[in-house]
């Protein structure tokens, strides 16, 4: 029943913020981040978690608290993006973005070998996913099986309304593989560790539990690695920072080649995340909580 109740308020949230234009879609998303701050405790018991590593053990509980609220408000925004995204066109998605460093995306894709893109849940992936399309290229992605299935399949139908290929994260993945030989794209967020591909690793000064999968395909499949990151603006359009690809070390030694892989990593995301903290939205503990 519970499972019923979630899809269906999706599905009738939805239906009604995905028509809403974006002046009145972004300034629902206040009061309804007050609703989810107010009444969704768990959820706020682990961004007030991790944005204390982030901010690290000088910040006060105020600090912390404004933090968790800004990104409760950026958590309803996205919401409401991926709500209307599959009514925006791919040209319309482009003219809400700036893209910072699209000479590093094509040095790396004219090595041939497919491209990795390392990313963060940042600004909103829902809507930059988006974005290779308009430029002729097709990114393929994992995506968390969310529960009920109904409710991931109506997510799942929205995020690849414009071609975007995401496959359930919990599944076999040779798709990624496939998509590299073809000499294409793929995204693989790193901020959040995956049970069966994550290794501890000192992130914000703390042990954390980060997935090595992206530079363990990148070293298998000689495919570059290329960290992106994107952010939302004031006027709730988005800039997309693309880096150059990362030099990964081919010494022999596979395991300290992906630690020192993921320390690479690590470093982007620790820059990015420290400038803009309150859009960087895991709704899961990166670090423990005990």
């Amino acid at each position: 029943m519970r499972g019923f109740l979630t899809y269906a308020s999706y599905r009738l949230i939805g239906a009604f913020a995905g028509h809403l234009p974006p002046w009145a879609g972004y300034r629902i998303a206040f009061p309804a981040a007050l609703l989810l701050y107010l009444f969704s405790p768990r959820l706020r018991r682990i961004l007030t978690s991790n944005f204390s590593h982030v901010l690290g053990p000088e910040a006060d509980e105020a600090q912390v608290r404004a933090l968790v609220r800004q990104a409760s408000v950026n958590i309803c925004k996205s919401h409401y993006d991926l709500f209307r995204v599959s009514r925006l066109s791919v040209d319309e998605i482009h003219e809400l973005t700036r893209v910072e460093g699209l000479d590093n995306l094509e040095h790396a894709m004219a090595r041939g070998k497919g491209v990795i893109l390392v990313t963060a849940h940042m600004g909103n992936i829902d809507v930059l996913g988006q974005l290779p399309m308009g430029y002729g290229l097709t990114l393929t992605a994992p995506v968390q099986h969310i529960q009920p299935e109904r409710l991931f399949q109506y997510t799942l139908r929205l995020r690849t309304s414009h071609g975007m290929r995401l496959y359930p994260a919990d599944g076999p993945l040779m798709e990624l593989f496939r998509a590299l030989k073809r000499g294409e794209i793929i995204g693989l967020p790193a901020d959040r560790g995956i049970a069966d591909s994550s290794r501890e690793v000192p992130f914000f000064g703390s042990p954390a539990q980060l997935p090595d999968g992206p530079v363990r395909v990148a070293m298998r499949t000689g495919a570059a690695l290329v960290p992106v990151f994107g952010l939302r603006l004031p006027d709730d359009s988005f800039l997309v920072q693309v880096e150059p690809a990362l030099e990964l070390p081919h010494t022999g030694d596979v395991e300290a080649d992906v630690a020192a892989g993921m320390k690479m990593v690590v470093e982007a995301l620790e820059r990015h995340i420290s400038q803009h903290p309150e859009q960087w939205l895991v709704a899961a503990p990166v670090w423990s909580m005990n």
